[in-house]
């Protein structure tokens, strides 16, 4: 009976089994660490990376498992929130009045002979964002976008976003300015319209098609045999 038992227990482990691969790159951010697996079981050959991360109290939160390094899309801001639970800060730009500018004065009006009329056209504003997505987080209602490449002072302008015609809130990376982080509306269905709002004036409107919006979900705890 016993040794029954053993045979049953030791065929279980056979079918459940991760190996790792050390030869491979780690991620490149600080306080992360990662190593690439493969899991064996009955089921097929699963791949993927096991992360842990130190918090900024101290605390070592995991062993985690992603599809890929976090590190190839996520910021450190978005990894104090997925392993720490510690959620960023509002963007709220300031919004500026212009002064209003004198009265003025007027002058005295020459008479021509032949008067032309000159149609000047509007500049169009400068897009914000690139369109490109470097992290989407449907669990926690997340996503980040790529800035341009100077992003422009948005003190004292005023910033709204939509996304699917719900407003998002936003906030601009404060360790790599060239992302900003906004939020997703709940039960997100694609394709989602991003229309993004600068001061009144329309600078981006595109198509979100969700394409690895399920990479960076908030990770369940596995544990290894």
């Amino acid at each position: 009976m016993k040794k029954k038992l053993f045979l049953a227990c030791y065929a279980l482990l056979l079918t459940m089994c991760r190996t790792y691969d050390q030869a491979l790159p780690v991620s490149t951010i600080d306080e992360l660490s990662c190593k690439p697996f493969t899991d064996y079981s009955a089921g097929g050959i699963t791949k993927g990376v096991e992360c842990s991360y130190t918090c900024p109290n101290g605390e070592k939160v995991g062993p985690r498992d992603f599809d890929l390094d976090p590190s190839l899309s996520a910021t450190k801001g978005d990894l104090n929130r997925i392993f720490c639970g510690i959620q960023p800060p509002t963007f709220t730009p300031v919004v500026t009045l212009a002064a209003e500018s004198p009265t003025p004065v007027e002058t005295p009006t020459l008479a021509a002979s032949a008067t032309a009329t000159v149609t000047v056209s509007p500049t169009a504003p400068a897009p914000l964002f690139t369109g490109q997505v470097t992290m989407c987080d449907t669990g926690g209602n997340l996503i980040s976008f790529r800035l341009v490449d100077s992003p422009p002072d948005l003190t004292g302008k005023t910033l709204t976003v939509e996304i699917a015609g719900q407003p998002s809130s936003c906030e601009i990376n404060p360790v790599n300015p060239s992302l900003i982080t906004c939020t997703l509306p709940p039960e997100l269905t694609f394709p989602a319209q991003v229309v993004v709002n600068l001061d009144g004036a329309v600078v981006n409107d595109f198509t979100l098609d969700g394409i690895g919006c399920t990479l960076i979900t908030t990770p369940v705890a596995t544990t290894t045999p």
